[in-house]
């Protein structure tokens, strides 16, 4: 198994939209696989031009996406800036947020996968040498597995029971990063 940076390959993205689709057609999302892949395609193309510091990384095995992950650094005027940072309270969003985080956007490994140390390497990569301080990530409150892994891995939760319009109950994580500060 590989891990490593999207090179930029078309293919390469249709294949993680497919990995994509079919993790989250799965409960407790229960996705439309075809909306899942449009949408998905749409978002990384629009973050890779849009949001700072945009990474998606890859797990292939045997020239097979099987995984994947993508976080930016949050920008003004996006959804965690406009819809979850309001939610919350003054020193939740200075100690999480303050003027700059990384958001890890998606992490998904194909069912098949899973339970290999896939989604920790797809972390790392993702992760390695960004220029923040924090990282945050968002989870429905019924995801019990994404939610176990993400304290095995050290995320702290920071807030529950938030939601965004009719969304199901979210809760974030945050995690301390080591990598270089901007000056």
């Amino acid at each position: 198994m590989d891990v490593r940076v999207w090179t930029g390959s078309d293919d390469e993205l249709r294949r993680a939209a497919d990995v994509y689709a079919a993790v989250f057609a799965e409960p407790p999302y229960h996705d439309d696989p075809d909306r899942s892949r449009a949408t998905f395609l749409d978002r990384v193309r629009n973050r890779r031009e849009t949001r700072p510091d945009f990474r998606l990384v890859l797990a292939l095995e045997e020239g097979a996406v099987i995984g994947l992950a993508f976080g930016t650094g949050i920008a003004e005027g996006d959804w965690w800036r406009d819809r979850i940072v309001p939610q919350l309270d003054a020193r939740t969003r200075d100690d999480w947020f303050g003027d700059e985080a990384f958001v890890i956007e998606e992490l998904a490994v194909a069912g098949a996968h899973r339970r290999r140390g896939i989604a920790q390497g797809l972390m790392h990569a993702l992760l390695d040498d960004v220029p923040y301080m924090t990282a945050v990530l968002s989870a429905y409150a019924d995801a019990e597995s994404a939610q176990l892994f993400y304290l095995r891995q050290g995320w702290t939760p920071f807030a529950t029971g938030l939601r965004i319009g009719d969304s199901p109950e979210l809760c974030l994580y945050g995690r301390r990063l080591v990598g270089p500060v901007r000056e």
